[in-house]
């Protein structure tokens, strides 16, 4: 089974991923959407390094997902997808600081 490469940009940096033939346009779009949440991190708290941006990242998709399935969830970003920007930037904001507050908690031991 050959295998197909695609290249997305994650914060301007290209990454060559290997998918399945007819993987290549759910790829990408996955891509986008990680880029997405990024270049939003990177409005909200800067260039702060590449690998603490995609850990960060990870970890609001992750938060995301888990939010997603548990039924009736309260907080996260998932259920500030209403169309209202500013309440999911204010949401995406403050996973962000929550986010950062426990990596310096974790770089002080």
């Amino acid at each position: 089974m050959s295998q197909s490469i695609v290249t997305i940009r994650l914060n301007g940096t290209p990454y060559q991923i290997g998918c399945g033939p007819g993987e290549e346009a759910r790829i990408e779009a996955l891509g986008a959407e990680i880029d997405a949440v990024l270049q939003s991190l990177v409005a909200s708290v800067g260039q702060i390094g590449e690998a603490r941006l995609l850990a960060m990242t990870a970890l609001i998709l992750a938060d995301r997902t888990q939010d997603s399935q548990t039924p009736g969830a309260a907080n996260g970003a998932a259920d500030n997808r209403s169309g209202d920007d500013d309440a999911a930037a204010a949401a995406l904001e403050n996973a962000a600081e929550r986010i950062l507050a426990l990596a310096s908690t974790l770089s002080s031991h």
